[in-house]
């Protein structure tokens, strides 16, 4: 079930269309140039976790904005993330009671990414990626035993991740709008962004586990 409250923002480009090769619009290479950039991803995540399937659905939101350090071919990332799903609690046989349950996630990540980017004004940039990342996590629940205490169990799991996908630059559809850009903003080139991850994280029999795949789309500027 996907939270109320990410309903509002919007869903941006799929992915698929931004992979392979792209043409250059001139034939010099482009010079090791120094860059750093921000982007907003949002998008869906599958968690493989059977108790998280069964009580909040087998695909939740996720929003993401994360910063970039780095040069043409290769580049360091940061990001921070927010998901949040609604549920029903299970009852002892494993069907769904009348009761809310609510879950909060928090992904942390760091990663390192190849850019194959290769010609000056380069249209699609293909990239992949490979990074640690860490989850935290919040469950609060009530329950109807008269008192309308909260009741709540959180926890953090370190895993890590990979993940495939493309950059399409706006800049080529309109230069003119994008000098205009770069001279009030300082913005360099902007991007729409989309890449398919996988995470993989150590399963305990006592705790909730993350592992599973997302796909996430949005924008990137580059200064």
């Amino acid at each position: 079930m996907r939270a109320p409250a990410l309903h509002f923002l919007p869903a941006f480009a799929s992915v698929g269309l931004l992979l392979g090769s792209a043409p250059a619009l001139a034939g010099d290479t482009k010079p090791m140039d120094f860059h750093h950039a921000v982007a907003v991803r949002y998008g869906t995540v599958k968690l493989g976790d059977v108790y998280l399937q069964d009580v909040f659905g087998k695909q939740n939101d996720v929003i993401k904005v994360e910063y970039s350090l780095g040069f043409r071919l290769f580049e360091f990332n940061l990001a921070a993330g927010f998901g949040q799903a609604m549920g029903w609690l299970q009852t002892a046989d494993g069907a769904s009671s009348d009761e809310h349950d609510m879950l909060s996630m928090y992904p942390l990540e760091a990663s390192g990414t190849l850019r194959l980017d290769f010609f000056h004004e380069q249209w699609i940039v293909p990239t992949g990626r490979i990074g640690g990342n860490y989850w935290i996590w919040r469950e609060n629940w009530y329950v109807p035993d008269g008192s309308d205490a909260e009741h709540a169990r959180s926890g953090g799991k370190l895993g890590w991740h990979w993940g495939a996908g493309g950059m399409l630059r706006l800049d080529a559809f309109d230069q003119k709008a994008a000098s205009e850009l770069q001279a009030s903003t300082g913005i360099d080139d902007t991007f729409v962004v989309a890449e398919y991850r996988r995470s993989y994280m150590p399963k305990d029999a006592q705790e909730l586990h993350f592992s599973g795949w997302e796909i996430t789309g949005g924008l990137r500027f580059d200064f």
